[in-house]
């Protein structure tokens, strides 16, 4: 994939960038966190081996449908990811984001899903955009509502009950 086709995106704070082999270990290191991966029912965490194969997904994502994932740096370095997500099939994307530890709290996950959803909508228009968020994590649901997203049900992903949030984006 031409990466020049995906776009930079850049707030005051923040870097939205494309992945890249770069990115394996902080990627690797991030879903390997148990406090990050608590929420996120993806499975076990990832060998590199997967977070190769994630990667090379992510671009072919960009190439067919002109949107996925991001990494996401501040001006110490990457922070995590955060962008769209199209399962397999019909389904409408899922906005995802994980962010390090040391990322928390700073308001990062807002900052950077505006600036790639604003981009989204300038670029491909309006459609649907869900989230799948664990109930009991308070953080990114208060993200997804303040991303303009609403609770609109639930869906059952690696045997646990998720939030479907629904974005106007």
């Amino acid at each position: 994939m031409d990466m020049t086709a995906i776009p930079t995106l850049r707030t005051y704070r923040l870097t939205l960038r494309p992945l890249g082999e770069a990115d394996h270990a902080a990627l690797h290191a991030l879903a390997h966190d148990d406090a990050v991966g608590r929420f996120m029912h993806e499975g076990n965490p990832p060998s590199m081996a997967d977070i190769t194969a994630r990667v090379a997904g992510s671009l072919r994502q960009w190439a067919q449908r002109g949107y996925g994932m991001m990494g996401v740096a501040d001006a110490e370095g990457f922070v995590g990811r955060l962008g769209l997500f199209h399962p397999p099939g019909p389904a409408d994307p899922l906005l995802v984001y994980a962010l390090a530890r040391r990322g928390w709290g700073r308001g990062y996950a807002i900052e950077g899903g505006r600036a790639f959803l604003q981009w989204f909508r300038e670029t491909h228009g309006t459609m649907p955009i869900l989230a799948q968020i664990d109930p009991r994590n308070d953080g990114s649901a208060r993200v997804a509502a303040r991303l303009g997203g609403r609770r609109t049900g639930t869906t059952s992903r690696a045997g646990q009950t998720l939030d479907v949030w629904t974005f106007s984006a």
